[in-house]
């Protein structure tokens, strides 16, 4: 899965999951949405690949209802949120 079909169907998704995304973060990059152990964790390592953390699918569909953006395709919502995320990591 990647992040744009994340974005497609975050209405399938828990409150409660959080968003892994392998580096360097775009539309394609592939994820894990996983429920966060109450420890936390910075970093999922599959195989070769290493997915960081990358955003709480609750904080991701309040943006998303709030979003001054709303009027953008689905791909310029997700490269805004992928903006977002790094600005405020």
């Amino acid at each position: 899965m990647d992040l744009f079909q994340v974005l497609l169907n975050i209405s399938h998704f828990n409150g409660n999951e959080t968003i892994y995304a392998v580096e360097p973060w775009t539309p394609e990059s592939e994820v894990q949405v996983i429920l966060e152990p109450a420890a936390g964790i910075i970093q999922l390592n599959q195989g070769e690949l290493v997915f960081e953390y990358f955003l709480e699918i609750d904080l991701l569909q309040k943006m998303l209802q709030n979003s001054p953006y709303s009027n953008l395709c689905l791909r310029d919502q997700c490269l805004r949120v992928i903006e977002y995320v790094m600005q405020n990591a």
